[in-house]
């Protein structure tokens, strides 16, 4: 049984949970969505301004999660308005390449996409791990690595960047080596790639082989020689796909945008699907012994999108309930807990949505 806890205790243990909170940090979170650097080659007015709707190209996609959406009118008609919604702006010269870095106002983006129907993606986003094959027309199979092939890596990390999303390259040192072999990743055997990605303690795992096809006319005319067939191990389901493109980087470039657009879809709150019975919950969090822990659970709780706001209800012995006002709803914020290494769930095989029951890890 749990114990009310009276105003006066709340009181004060609000208090110097408050002081906790301000000098704590958010761990696994995404920097900068609502960032953008942008490469110039002058500073002119009209290159500040085409890079500043770049900038918010690029910002609009990493905050929805979405890649179609910069063919929507509503998104192109607000890309002519960009600088109304630049906060700052900066040029940075590096020795090979001058830059634009801006910052757009958060608020402005986030309602601008709620209201043309886009959802909101949490900063607090998975890591995945990349294990990537090559098939040359003329060779053999090769692993994609620093010393093969590395500029599919860079050009990986690049577009992973501008997506916001993380993104692990194995060492293929020798524990890798001793635990899979090119043949796993050729044929997408996700979980044997899974065993061997624990030491990395990624949340999910990207598997594609990449190969030369003969040239096919796509829609934009655009002659396609190159796929990749992938399959994405992620909360224990697999999901697969193909991409294409006219060289081994554009495919690349589509591999990680449909990983990029597949999280998203699981991540990314929906808005318009609110439910108002659903808004709030109330989450039982076990195996708690300091004040310390209630502050991270707190400043967690409160960095998640999914959630409003959160409140510490009832506490005994290292038991304790916080209530959650939700902007998503249950299922957003059990994927959003689950990131989190810290919280594992008492019931691992069947989750209660109506009784959240977490243990805290110490």
């Amino acid at each position: 049984m749990f114990k009310t806890v009276t105003i006066l205790q709340r009181f004060h243990l609000i208090l110097l949970l408050s002081l906790w909170i301000l000098g704590s940090a958010h761990a696994g979170e995404v920097d900068g969505l609502y960032s953008a650097k942008v490469g110039v080659a002058d500073q002119s007015t009209r290159t500040q301004s085409e890079a500043i709707r770049q900038g918010l190209e690029d910002v609009f996609v990493k905050v929805s999660g979405n890649s179609t959406l910069l063919s929507d009118p509503q998104i192109k008609l607000q890309l002519k308005q960009a600088k109304s919604y630049l906060r700052t702006y900066r040029f940075e010269q590096t020795p090979e390449q001058l830059y634009l870095a801006v910052n757009f106002d958060q608020d402005k983006v986030d309602k601008q996409l709620r209201d043309s129907g886009y959802r909101i993606w949490d900063k607090r986003r998975p890591e995945t791990i990349l294990w990537l094959a090559v098939k040359e027309p003329k060779g053999d199979r090769e692993l994609v690595s620093e010393s093969r092939h590395s500029e599919l890596l860079v050009s990986a990390q690049n577009i992973a960047q501008r997506r916001g999303i993380e993104i692990v390259q194995p060492l293929l040192d020798l524990d890798d080596m001793q635990n899979i072999d090119i043949y796993d990743i050729w044929g997408g055997f996700v979980h044997q790639l899974a065993q061997a990605s624990s030491r990395y303690g990624v949340d999910s795992v990207l598997s594609a082989r990449i190969y030369h096809i003969d040239n096919v006319e796509s829609e934009q005319n655009i002659d396609i020689q190159w796929q990749a067939d992938w399959t994405l191990l992620e909360n224990g389901k697999t999901i697969s796909g193909t991409v294409a493109g006219i060289d081994q980087e554009q495919v690349v470039i589509e591999l990680i945008n449909s990983l990029g657009d597949t999280l998203a879809s699981k991540y990314a709150i929906d808005f318009s699907l609110l439910d108002p019975n659903a808004q709030r919950t109330v989450i039982t969090i076990n195996n708690l012994d300091s004040l310390r822990q209630y502050g991270e659970i707190l400043t967690f709780f409160r960095s998640l999108s999914v959630v409003n706001s959160a409140n510490l209800v009832s506490q005994t012995g290292h038991v304790a309930q916080f209530e959650l006002s939700l902007l998503g709803n249950v299922d957003n914020l059990m994927d959003a807990v689950n990131l989190d290494s810290r919280l594992s769930p008492v019931n691992r095989f069947e989750a209660d949505k109506q009784n959240l029951e977490y243990f805290w890890k110490r």
